[in-house]
C-alpha cells in the first residue's frame, strides 16, 4: 500500500506538469499563447509584435493603417504609447511586417510618407526597413527628427 501512495505522490505532480505544458502548446499552435498577458488590441499593437496573422485580421476588419492608435507601454516601450500601424511595424525590427503592410496597400507611395516611414527606420536603426522605404531621389533625413515626432506625440497626450 505504501509504495502504491508513494507512486501516486510521485505522479501526480508530473502528471499535472504534462497537462500544463501540453496546454501551452496547444494555445500556441492556435495563435493564443496563455504565457502573454494580452493579445494585441489593434492594428499598431499587431504591426508592433510583428503577429502577421493579426495585421491581416485587422486590415480586414477596416482598421486604418494611418491612424494613430493606442499602443500599450509593454509593446513598443513607455516612452512611444501611440503609433500609426506604419509606425509600429518598423518597432518590431522585421522587414516581412512592413512588406506586408505595403503588399496589402497600407503604406501610400507618394514620397512624404515613405520618407517619414524611412526616416524612422533610420533613427531606430533598422537599415533594410529604411532601404525598403527609401526612394532614390528623396531629401537625408535630419537625424532622430523622425524618433522625436512620435515620442512627441506620447508627451502631448499625457498632457491632455
Amino acid at each position: 500500500m505504501r509504495q502504491v501512495l508513494l507512486a501516486i505522490a510521485l505522479a501526480v505532480p508530473l502528471a499535472i506538469t504534462a497537462i500544463g505544458l501540453g496546454a501551452i502548446a496547444l494555445s500556441e499552435r492556435v495563435g493564443a499563447t496563455l504565457l502573454d498577458g494580452r493579445a494585441p488590441a489593434n492594428l499598431a499593437e499587431a504591426g508592433a509584435s510583428a503577429r502577421a496573422d493579426l495585421v491581416i485580421r485587422f486590415l480586414r476588419a477596416g482598421e486604418d493603417p494611418a491612424r494613430v492608435y493606442p499602443v500599450h507601454q509593454d509593446v513598443i516601450s513607455s516612452a512611444v504609447l501611440e503609433a500609426t500601424a506604419l509606425e509600429a511595424a518598423i518597432w518590431s525590427r522585421q522587414l516581412e511586417i512592413v512588406e506586408l503592410l505595403d503588399r496589402e496597400g497600407a503604406i501610400p507611395h507618394d514620397g512624404g510618407t515613405r520618407r517619414s516611414l524611412a526616416c524612422l527606420a533610420l533613427d531606430l536603426g533598422v537599415d533594410d526597413v529604411a532601404e525598403y522605404l527609401a526612394a532614390a531621389d528623396a531629401a537625408p533625413c535630419m537625424p532622430e527628427q523622425a524618433l522625436q515626432a512620435v515620442m512627441a506625440r506620447t508627451r502631448s497626450a499625457e498632457r491632455r
